[in-house]
């Protein structure tokens, strides 16, 4: 393959990958509505109607972005990325400490232990490690 057939397969692949990802999606869709039917014995109209409705506001989104694509300027630069990373990795630290910190309370409540248990230390290990990874880069 030379490097004009190389370029000209990426503008093709580049272009329709996402309408591929979001046919997928909704072949998925069908087999699932179909298999429920077969499994229950009743078609799930409400998923196959929502799963229609979200392909066809996908495809939209996505005639639009390439309508108005007209450079090679891409989407996102290194800092972009790297600010996305930090807020992706603070929300999963979040929340995981978060669940840490319920689990510990429900397991108090439910065992009658001391607070103090393994699960708080847990929870500020995890939740000091990661907010240190998250900040240092």
């Amino acid at each position: 393959m030379s490097v004009k057939d190389r370029k000209k397969w990426e503008t093709i692949l580049t272009k329709w990958t996402p309408f591929f990802i979001i046919a997928c999606g909704l072949i998925g869709i069908v087999l699932g509505s179909f298999l429920a039917y077969f499994f229950q014995g009743e078609f799930p109209y409400d998923v196959f109607a929502g799963g229609l409705v979200a392909t066809i506001i996908l495809t939209i989104i996505q005639v639009i972005k390439q309508k108005r694509k007209k450079d090679n300027l891409p989407e996102a630069d290194e800092r972009v990325i790297h600010n996305v990373f930090r807020f992706f990795c603070i929300c999963f630290t979040s929340f995981l400490s978060y669940f840490i910190y319920s689990f510990s309370r429900f397991h108090t409540f439910r065992k009658r232990v001391d607070f103090h248990s393994l699960p708080m230390d847990l929870f500020l290990f995890i939740h000091l490690d990661f907010r240190d990874r998250c900040y240092s880069h």
